[in-house]
């Protein structure tokens, strides 16, 4: 993978508790901001607070289809190796999530 932007191992704004098995993230995002480009080294889960409409881009900036959800969504995502990429607030209002990453 071929990028000239920073990619972070935070994928939330605020880490909220880690251990030896979990991590877990509080993740804002005002209306239009991006997370930047992070990466996933473990699978991981979160939890929407708040409805919202978030997107999602690759590495190399090819932003997927925009998703609606609603308050108390859970989605999951295996990840194989690792996994990078942005999410972007495209909603009106503020968007908020908990990630819980696992760590083994």
């Amino acid at each position: 993978m071929k990028t000239n932007k920073t990619i972070s191992s935070e994928v939330g704004t605020q880490l909220l508790f880690e251990n030896e098995r979990v991590r877990v993230w509080d993740l804002r995002l005002a209306p239009k901001e991006s997370t930047g480009l992070h990466r996933h080294a473990h699978d991981y889960l979160y939890v929407v607070i708040g409805d919202g409409r978030l997107q999602a881009a690759d590495a190399a900036g090819n932003r997927r289809e925009a998703s609606d959800m609603k308050d108390g969504d859970v989605r999951f995502s295996e990840v194989e190796g690792e996994a990078v990429h942005e999410a972007f607030n495209v909603g009106d209002g503020p968007w908020r999530n908990i990630v819980v990453e696992l760590k083994d």
